[in-house]
């Protein structure tokens, strides 16, 4: 084809992953895609996002993987953000979450914390950077060091104070990959009765190192 100035283009509707660009290799010349940049990118902290575009709800103790917000890592070091939009059908009962990555990590930690049904300080008196201690409160939350799937290990045993409406609830964590795998999100209710995690939920995580 003729060579053309790129001022002289026709512009494009929109960017796409599949979009090829032009590149100077060690004086080659080569072509990498819109893909590849973001893949570059992500490896030097750019974020990478996922959002809930289907409503996540379950009636039962076991659990089961929000797959909208899995994300497949490399080797590296991480952390990650996922934001909720949690429900429950009933006052007393509350969701489940737990988090699960089925490559290799040397390093996993995470906290969550949540609005609960609590109305008095009094309730406030669990250790907050205790491992696996379901507490409630105000604002109550945990710490993990442990991956769950079918069994979710983070959540309160008081439940919401409205039912059927928005409650927030975030999960913080640092990843140290050594073997690539997928992070994963799961799900159960207290008890057998419905609880949801809403459209809109997210999960975000930024390389470090």
């Amino acid at each position: 084809m003729a060579n053309t100035e790129i001022s002289d283009l026709a512009g494009a509707s929109a960017l796409l992953a599949a979009m090829e660009f032009a590149v100077n290799d060690a004086g080659a010349s080569k072509k990498v895609t819109a893909a590849q940049i973001e893949a570059f990118l992500e490896t030097l902290g750019f974020p990478r996002v996922k959002r809930l575009s289907t409503q996540h709800s379950i009636s039962s103790v076991t659990g089961t993987e929000v797959t909208d917000l899995t994300l497949a890592l490399e080797i590296g070091t991480y952390v990650f953000d996922y934001t909720l939009i949690v429900r429950s059908a009933t006052a007393t009962v509350g969701p489940m979450v737990g988090v699960n990555f089925d490559g290799t990590a040397a390093v996993k930690t995470m906290i969550a914390w949540w609005a609960d049904a609590s109305g008095s300080l009094l309730a406030e008196t669990h250790n907050m950077d205790d491992q696996g201690v379901l507490g409630t409160g105000f604002i109550s939350g945990m710490a993990n060091k442990a991956y769950s799937t079918s069994s979710p290990n983070m959540g309160t045993t008081v439940g919401v104070a409205t039912t059927a409406s928005d409650t927030p609830m975030f999960i913080h964590g640092i990843l140290i990959v050594t073997a690539a795998g997928n992070l994963e999100l799961w799900h159960s209710s207290e008890t057998a009765t419905a609880t949801s995690i809403e459209v809109g939920s997210s999960l975000v995580v930024v390389r470090t190192a």
